[in-house]
């Protein structure tokens, strides 16, 4: 969640810690355990269909984050492979729209957006209103003409700028001020205002427009919301997308209390979140809408607002979020028109969300060029593997826990990734990956086989910030037949990468 818009209590805050890791421990360790067998079997004869590759869509903080850094970690990331397909952009009416004045000014988000256009083809733009509506009470009507304006330059000066996001977190920002059925009026005058802008410019990338943004996926907002739409008799009504955010449930009320009120995150089982897709579908099947609109989770992560595992010392949740993010995506992907994003690229106050080193250095203030964390290097790590989906079963996943793997193929050749999650839990394991079929241009022929790793002490900046990135751990060539098998140990909340290519110059 973005800049302290969900708040915990004190005492909810200690509730979400769990389990520490033993003091004085190697940042990142657990307590040993014994190591387990596991399988991992790959079947490059099928396919899964395009690997959606989701390291490509990401977040950007506020224009006001860290803009001394943005430069730098721009061509960072474009070098490392994490050129972006979708990224989502903030932009606050009420920091561009002067109402006394009736002016618009520009000026502080045109470097953040000017920027963010090299890191990404495309740009989800959430059109924030919350100051406006919650604190200004405006109307749809006061609303509409301000983000006509706004969308309309924006779109002109950043024409990358592909999706409008409607709203960020309106179960929670908006909750006070707005019912569930109250928030159509003002996406009303959202789809209005897009349909005018495409209108107008005849944009190469036409806007597309959606949200509603809720902080979780809610049936208590949600299916209001789709009752409006459905009875909204506008020819030109549109929900090209369907968005909120991935962390857990948070009903009303402090989350300190045991029972339906209790917070409940998802990081105790990441497999949770496989449910919600047919949630959705059934929603507007009931409605007789499309069930084949996107859904958007515009925002995920495993420590939401300013939660934790480890309270007093940080750097272990750093690995725990390495593993616990993809954990979340793996399962997000196993749903057809769902796309995770990862949250974030630097974060204003929560160092459990950050993908570069950002609180580095002797006073653990200092934000570090080019440093990736170990979330951030599990992004790098993804973006190593093919771009074809093909199986990869593990013997050893129960409910959200243990190994999981990805394993891809193209041209180029395969690459499986495996990793162990574990949360705060110490079981290893000793895992053997059996990838049968090989593709017949790769059997039998000289392959160079390359491994990366990210665990405790590797790739890890707080074990050695000299070799903080993805450092590649071992290198051979091999001549595999149609089948080809290794065995991998991993720690808990480890990742391992595999990657064979045809060694060149090699017969």
């Amino acid at each position: 969640m973005l800049h302290n818009t969900f708040r915990f209590s004190a005492t909810f805050a200690l509730l979400a810690a769990g389990i520490a890791a033993p003091l004085g421990a190697e940042p990142g360790t657990a307590v040993p355990a014994t190591s387990q067998p596991a399988t991992v079997k790959v079947d490059f004869s099928k396919s899964r269909g395009a690997f959606l590759h989701p390291e490509r869509y990401n977040n950007l903080s506020r224009a006001r984050t860290f803009p001394e850094q943005r430069d730098a970690d721009v061509q960072f990331f474009n070098e490392q492979g994490l050129h972006g397909h979708t990224y989502k952009v903030w932009v606050d009416a009420h920091l561009i729209f002067d109402e006394a004045k009736g002016t618009y000014t520009y000026d502080a988000i045109a470097d953040y957006l000017s920027d963010v256009s090299r890191l990404s083809d495309n740009l989800l733009m959430v059109m924030d209103t919350r100051v406006m509506i919650r604190d200004g009470k405006a109307t749809p009507d006061k609303v509409k003409p301000v983000i006509l304006n706004i969308m309309r330059e924006l779109k002109r000066r950043y024409p990358q700028i592909k999706y409008i996001e409607a709203f960020n977190e309106p179960d929670h920002n908006l909750a006070k001020v707005l019912t569930p059925s109250g928030l159509y009026d003002f996406y009303k005058v959202y789809y209005e205002a897009v349909n005018q802008v495409n209108r107008e410019l005849k944009p190469k990338v036409p806007l597309q427009l959606g949200g509603p943004g809720f902080m979780q996926y809610s049936n208590e907002w949600l299916n209001p919301f789709l009752d409006r739409y459905k009875a909204d008799p506008s020819p030109e009504k549109r929900l090209d997308f369907i968005s909120w955010h991935g962390y857990g449930r948070f009903p009303e009320g402090t989350g300190a209390t045991n029972g339906p009120r209790a917070y409940h995150f998802y990081k105790t089982d990441p497999s949770e979140v496989a449910s919600e897709r047919g949630m959705l579908e059934a929603a507007l099947k009931a409605r007789g809408l499309d069930t084949r609109i996107p859904g958007f989770i515009t925002e995920t992560g495993i420590y939401p607002g300013p939660s934790f595992d480890n309270a007093s010392d940080a750097r272990p949740d750093y690995l725990i979020g390495a593993a616990g993010v993809p954990a979340l995506h793996y399962w997000y992907m196993e749903s057809p028109r769902i796309v995770p994003f990862n949250w974030v690229l630097r974060h204003f106050s929560e160092e459990r969300k950050d993908q570069l080193i950002t609180r580095g250095g002797a006073d653990r203030k200092t934000p570090l060029t080019n440093t990736f964390t170990p979330y951030g290097n599990a992004m790098a790590m993804m973006a190593k593997l093919k771009d074809v989906r093909v199986p990869a079963q593990s013997s050893a996943l129960v409910k959200g826990k243990g190994v999981y793997a990805l394993a891809t193929k193209d041209k180029s050749g395969v690459a499986v990734m495996v990793w162990n999650y574990q949360h705060v839990g110490t079981q290893s394991y000793q895992v053997r990956i059996d990838m049968a079929a090989l593709p017949a241009r790769l059997a039998g022929k000289p392959l160079r086989q390359r491994m990366y790793r990210i665990d405790d002490k590797i790739s890890n900046y707080w074990a050695n910030p000299a070799t903080a990135n993805l450092q590649q751990v071992g290198e051979s060539v091999v001549k595999p037949g149609r089948r080809h098998d290794m065995t991998v140990t991993l720690t808990p909340n480890a990742l391992q990468l595999i990657v064979l290519e045809p060694a060149a110059g090699r017969k």
